[in-house]
């Protein structure tokens, strides 16, 4: 069983959501509903806040020595670790804002959100910060909803995966311009993408909104058709409930109870469920809003919409 070793609110006001986290070296941030980017060391020591980062702050992510945000308000922003503004900064080009983000080296992947009912105008967006006046693509017709998910390939970066609330997650070939020559690969969930991502060079995964686990191949042309690795389904029975980290494991948590697992995903035996490492007490009533495992460390760090971060040893 897991120990809380910190528990810090960053200097939250009360009812303060925090959203996600995001690491870069020994600096560790998270963005909350108060629109601030909080920096903070392994200890939970406060070191900066730009006040506000957004109007509307939705995304957060990893970007060369530092971090990068997005919002509502249609602007991508890069910060260093002391939260000083780098001076790179992406406009969506009609005003549209943002719901998601991914950053490989100098690229930075961005989708928009869909703000009305029935199918939306949404684009995924793709910005080289060296030449940051414009996305060098711009793929708006394979959703018709808010994109809820990108992420690059772990060995080949030309291929962006999105995830959206129309259920579907799409890999594109993201060196070619044409969107219906791009478009590679697309796998239906069947409901909306929580989140997506890559397990392994070969196999993506697709956790839906409605609690809906499943794997899938990518590509390969003969799997294409039937590219189900894995189908879970509902893991509501098994975990309560369930998000996913980059690493192959998956932190479940239920608020009611006050509990939250980190469940190792066994890929020996077709990606199954392995031991797990109870996290008591989690945040409390409030819900976990994202976990991050420090594997060399034996930590994890989770935040929650009781506006706390902390700091497990596990």
């Amino acid at each position: 069983m897991a120990r809380c070793i910190a528990d810090s609110n960053l200097g939250t006001a009360t009812d303060t959501y925090l959203y996600s986290l995001a690491r870069n070296g020994n600096t560790f941030a998270s963005v909350g509903s108060d629109d601030n980017l909080r920096l903070f060391d392994g200890s939970l020591k406060l070191l900066n806040r730009p006040s506000p980062a957004h109007s509307g702050i939705s995304c957060l992510s990893t970007y060369g020595s530092g971090f990068v945000t997005a919002g509502r308000d249609g602007l991508v922003r890069s910060w260093d670790t002391r939260a000083t503004r780098t001076g790179v900064e992406l406009l969506e080009p009609r005003g549209r804002g943002f719901s998601s983000l991914a950053c490989h080296d100098h690229l930075i992947a961005a989708g928009t959100e869909s703000t009305k009912e029935g199918l939306g105008d949404v684009s995924v967006l793709l910005y080289d910060t060296r030449n940051p006046s414009a996305p060098i693509r711009d793929y708006p017709e394979s959703h018709t909803d808010t994109i809820t998910q990108l992420a690059f390939h772990p060995s080949q970066p030309n291929i962006l995966l999105s995830g959206s609330t129309d259920g579907l997650v799409s890999l594109f070939d993201a060196n070619i311009q044409e969107e219906e020559d791009a478009l590679q690969q697309v796998l239906n969930s069947r409901a909306a993408v929580h989140c997506s991502g890559f397990l392994s060079p070969t196999e993506a995964y697709i956790v839906t909104t409605d609690e809906h686990f499943s794997i899938h191949s990518i590509g390969d042309a003969e799997t294409a058709d039937n590219p189900t690795v894995l189908d879970i389904g509902d893991v509501r029975g098994k975990l309560q409930c369930l998000i996913a980290s980059q690493q192959p494991v998956m932190v479940c948590g239920h608020n009611v109870n006050q509990t939250l697992s980190i469940v190792q995903l066994d890929q020996s035996r077709s990606w199954s469920f392995g031991s797990a490492i109870d996290l008591p007490g989690a945040h409390g009533e409030e819900v976990v809003r994202d976990v991050m495992v420090l594997e060399q460390e034996r930590k994890a760090i989770s935040c929650g919409e009781d506006g706390h971060v902390k700091v497990w040893d596990v």
